[in-house]
């Protein structure tokens, strides 16, 4: 369900929700912990140490919510001068910089916050209200820009009474832009405008002060990191594919012919189609550039090169003949899915599966887990890797072989694996329905948004079970026929439009659907980049389901149902309601009974637990 954001409540702190989620924040012997863990070397603590660190932190919000703020500053930065990585810790300053009106301050330990746990960009909205309230120009930005759409308007138009420097380095925008795709249309529509406005000035070779790497060019290179996330999903009019030629082939002839190359011209074109498909792309590696630039360069370059040197790496487990299989590898071929920069970051003592389990669902019952060894762990469909990287990071003793159709998403995950993770993950090439001829069995299987895209998503479900070992347990993920319902009706609105699934066709099917009453597909974070929007809108195969149907099949394999999965604020939230109505939160029939009478409850999937007998 979409997150509702209390404005009033929210402002200055990015991570409200997110930071008092018992799965996310750090309790005090995890706080602890952490500190030991990032002590210098040689650095003995004393022994009653970590209760001054405990007796620090309660002062400093005490002396915070009393209005006592450069004290409460001076306490919060004591805790981090004994230990930078600390999130928390880094919000509550950033939270009191913000109501001193340090607002340069604020926005970088905002940033800080986010880099130290990644998984707290999910709470984008809130992300944004703070953005406006440290940078208070990019709020009115947003509101030109969209009342003047189609229509770029100039920084100058979009700024004033400023200009692009009131925003060019600014920590937070400038770590949003490299983080993940923008996700909200009004500031989609003012970085477009921007972008724009440079690519004019770079095919004029204007912006003359972009050679100072601590001005604009920050900004710059920013925006192209963007627009490789998003993979050049921005419209893009008639006139700016002529600007984008022209700087292309000059940006191409200097690359040829030696010539000194202003630096607008590699982060504009950047801005619009990938380095990598220059012609002689690798001579930008023989000059020296600014950082901005040459994160871009590594980005568009270095990244996609050793994905694919990768390819060589990856074994393949099983053939993939089916029809609907070739279909479906093909479009991940094309587009990998999803699009990420950072997963979640491990935590301090990671609970067990099981124990997280209980604690999850307290009502249900749970055969207990093997013990004393790790657990054998199938990711069925892994993508980019982003889940199965969070999913051995969330909990203790995992060993994961993660599986995908897709040999680029393969070579992307690997890529991005840490190296403490590579010998706890095993990326392979594979197709679900073949996965019976490995010879391997597995205490867990997760198989989350992958089933749907199968022919029969039952038949993929009974080669996993297959698979699974008695007491173990399996987290599934499907579409909701309730929820998808603005979905359907926006896929019928592109097939009557005659809209391709290509780059081309879904930047103008987005543009069109943003002039209907479908608009508010917006919602789905999915929108926001090219792969996305296709696995979105465009998908070669989808299947949708119902509790009813998820109940027969449970019945029919007598598996127990665990719960379904839910946010901890919206799990307390359905709880409650649950509680108050005299349900059982694991009563299916009472689930079908709530999803009716509020359709958008599993807009996002079905992401549930169950376990085999």
């Amino acid at each position: 369900m979409t997150l509702k954001i209390d404005a009033a409540r929210t402002i200055g702190d990015i991570t409200a929700e997110a930071l008092t989620d018992p799965k996310i924040v750090m309790n005090r012997k995890q706080r602890r912990a952490s500190v030991k863990r990032f002590q210098p070397s040689g650095d003995v603590q004393p022994s009653n140490d970590a209760h001054r660190i405990d007796r620090l932190f309660t002062d400093a919000v005490s002396h915070q919510n009393s209005g006592r703020l450069d004290t409460a500053a001076q306490l919060y930065k004591q805790l981090l001068s004994i230990n930078p990585n600390q999130p928390l810790v880094c919000n509550k300053l950033a939270c009191v910089y913000t109501a001193q009106g340090k607002l340069k301050d604020a926005s970088k330990w905002f940033a800080r916050s986010l880099t130290l746990m990644p998984q707290l960009l999910d709470q984008y909205g809130n992300i944004l209200t703070t953005l406006g309230t440290v940078v208070p120009c990019i709020g009115v930005a947003v509101t030109r820009a969209e009342r003047a759409w189609p229509i770029r308007l100039s920084p100058k138009e979009l700024l004033k009474p400023h200009d692009l420097t009131a925003i060019a380095d600014d920590p937070l925008l400038l770590h949003l832009l490299r983080a993940l795709p923008v996700r909200e249309i009004g500031h989609e529509r003012l970085f477009a405008s921007i972008r724009f406005s440079i690519l004019r000035s770079a095919a004029g070779v204007g912006l003359d002060d972009i050679d100072d790497p601590n001005s604009l060019l920050k900004l710059c290179g920013a925006l192209a990191i963007q627009c490789f996330l998003n993979e050049y999903v921005f419209s893009i009019t008639p006139e700016e594919s002529e600007l984008v030629e022209n700087v292309k082939s000059r940006l191409i002839a200097a690359l040829e012919t030696g010539r000194k190359i202003p630096l607008i011209w590699v982060v504009t074109v950047a801005m619009y189609v990938p380095l990598n498909s220059l012609p002689n792309a690798h001579l930008l590696f023989n000059k020296t550039w600014p950082q901005p630039v040459t994160d871009v360069i590594v980005q568009q370059i270095s990244e996609p090169q050793k994905e694919f040197a990768l390819r060589k790496t990856i074994r393949s487990l099983t053939k993939i003949e089916n029809d609907v299989s070739k279909a479906v590898k093909q479009q991940y071929e094309e587009n990998p899915y999803p699009r990420w920069v950072y997963a979640a970051a491990a935590m301090p003592d990671q609970p067990s599966l099981g124990e997280y389990l209980r604690t999850q669902f307290p009502c249900a019952t749970i055969l207990p887990l093997p013990i004393g060894r790790d657990l054998d762990v199938l990711i069925a469909g892994c993508g980019t890797g982003k889940h199965p990287i969070e999913f051995t990071q969330k909990w203790k003793e995992l060993r994961v072989l993660a599986v995908d159709l897709s040999l680029a998403s393969l070579c992307c995950a690997k890529r991005k694996t840490p190296k403490s993770m590579e010998d706890k993950i095993e990326y392979a090439q594979a197709d679900i329905l073949k996965l019976g001829s490995i010879g391997r069995t597995f205490d867990v299987i997760d198989s989350s948004g992958v089933l749907h895209h199968l022919a029969d998503p039952m038949a993929g479900l009974r080669e996993l079970l297959s698979l699974l070992r008695p007491g173990g347990l399996m987290h599934l993920g499907f579409y909701s026929e309730a929820a998808r319902h603005d979905i359907r009706l926006a896929r019928a609105f592109i097939a009557e439009h005659g809209y391709s699934a290509t780059a081309p066709g879904i930047r103008q099917a987005r543009q069109a659907l943003l002039a209907t009453p479908l608009a508010n597909i917006a919602r789905f974070k999915d929108f926001f980049s090219l792969s996305e929007c296709r696995d979105l809108l465009f998908h070669v195969q989808e299947n949708c389901t119902s509790v009813p149907a998820i109940k027969s099949f449970i019945v029919e394999q007598r598996l127990t149902f665990i719960g379904f999965e839910f946010e901890t604020s919206l799990a307390n939230k359905y709880r409650a309601m649950f509680a108050a109505a005299g349900w059982s939160m694991t009563n299916l029939d009472r689930w079908h009974e709530f999803e009716t009478k509020y359709p958008d409850t599993f807009s996002g999937m079905y992401q549930f637990w169950v376990q085999k007998s």
